[in-house]
């Protein structure tokens, strides 16, 4: 495997060395940035529509930063000694262990490594329903404009989740593309080079660690216009270092939004740097409603392959009711701050108490079970 695990760790470091200058001279990385209608500035919308990606720096304050942090490294350690296992290290009841992929790997991310190698958490599914301080931050209000401004005021969610990468562990991502749903028959993708039409919209990767090029996401730029699985193709293994990709890299506090038809992937993390960075995806309404499309996120944890389904307008419009949710889970934590208002059309209640806390967890009607992939 062309991979740093395999002794060729000076050629991977100059290739992230390449990575970082790439991805530095693009140009679309920076603070979020809005006219005076509340738009996302022209210049971001348009990097991001030329390069499948962009970089959103200093979006959480330390604060919101911390609380990640301490609600995250809790869920941790309630993690389960095993799949099987429903008890923790400490011998406590794993609460959500359910919603955790685990899998025993050693530190150079083996999953033959054996009975005896540590279990690692490398993604946790819909966090929304029991880490406050992501339900808080999934109603950012400069986030949720952002939004606002690639999928218009009626945007609708797609998914959550939380990837996890320990220091000096983590096993690779392959090179892929998310999108399944909306490309022509030759491959070429419906959306607009304006961001026009439908498309696969996108994932909001929101960090509290540093992601470097070693720990975190690569992106080819200009790669969303272009189906590789198209007429009987194939995605390259992460054991390529693609000339063109770039390093996403993120501080605490930054989001990186990548359209969810780019080519992306990372490589093993062999780095002292753990990544931690939380999923959050959104579609345009008009890409959601009708399409046809097998999901794989609207379980406990993501499948291979899930039954086919259309989404019809009430699936979607009772998944929206999570974005006014939020907004009211984070109106009452910061009620200094002015709460982005959302446009949209939902189902149910948009009132953050303990009745709706209930209702978005009870067992069988989860509001993840309404996840839109497409």
């Amino acid at each position: 495997m062309n991979s740093p695990a395999n002794g060729d760790r000076e050629a991977f470091e100059a290739y992230c060395q390449d990575g970082v200058e790439r991805a530095l001279a693009l140009g679309n990385r920076g603070p979020m940035r809005f006219d005076d209608d509340g738009r996302l500035a022209r210049e971001i919308v348009d990097a991001y529509n030329e390069h499948g990606f962009y970089v959103f720096t200093g979006v959480l304050s330390q604060s919101e930063i911390n609380d990640l942090t301490r609600e995250f490294d809790a869920l941790l350690d309630n993690a389960p000694r095993s799949t099987e296992d429903e008890l923790d290290s400490h011998g406590r009841p794993s609460r959500y262990g359910g919603y955790m992929t685990l899998s025993r790997r050693d530190a150079e991310g083996d999953l033959d490594a054996g009975d005896d190698a540590p279990m690692r958490v490398g993604l946790v599914s819909h966090p929304l329903m029991f880490m406050h301080s992501a339900l808080c931050v999934y109603a950012h209000p400069d986030i949720l404009r952002m939004v606002a401004s690639i999928h218009g005021d009626d945007f609708v969610p797609f998914h959550e989740s939380i990837f996890h990468k320990g220091a000096g562990e983590g096993p690779p991502t392959s090179w892929h593309q998310d999108g399944r749903t909306h490309w022509t028959e030759d491959g070429a993708v419906i959306e607009g080079r304006d961001g026009s039409g439908k498309k696969h919209g996108f994932n909001l990767s929101v960090s509290w660690s540093h992601c470097t090029p070693e720990n975190g996401l690569w992106v080819v730029p200009g790669s969303q216009r272009q189906w590789r699985l198209a007429g009987g193709g194939s995605f390259p293994p992460i054991s390529e270092r693609i000339p063109e990709a770039v390093p996403m890299m993120l501080a605490p506090g930054d989001c990186g939004m990548v359209n969810r038809s780019s080519l992306h992937g990372s490589f093993p993390n062999r780095s002292p740097e753990r990544r931690i960075t939380m999923v959050m995806g959104y579609h345009s309404r008009e890409s959601a409603i009708g399409t046809k499309t097998t999901n794989v996120h609207a379980f406990m944890r993501p499948i291979r392959e899930g039954e086919p389904r259309e989404y019809s307008e009430d699936y979607v419009l009772r998944r929206t009711r999570m974005i006014p949710l939020a907004i009211d889970a984070r109106r009452q934590k910061y009620p200094d701050e002015e709460p982005y208002e959302y446009k949209g059309s939902f189902v149910g209640s948009a009132e953050w108490n303990d009745t709706t806390r209930a209702e978005i967890s009870r067992e069988g009607d989860e509001y993840w079970r309404r996840d839109i992939t497409l």
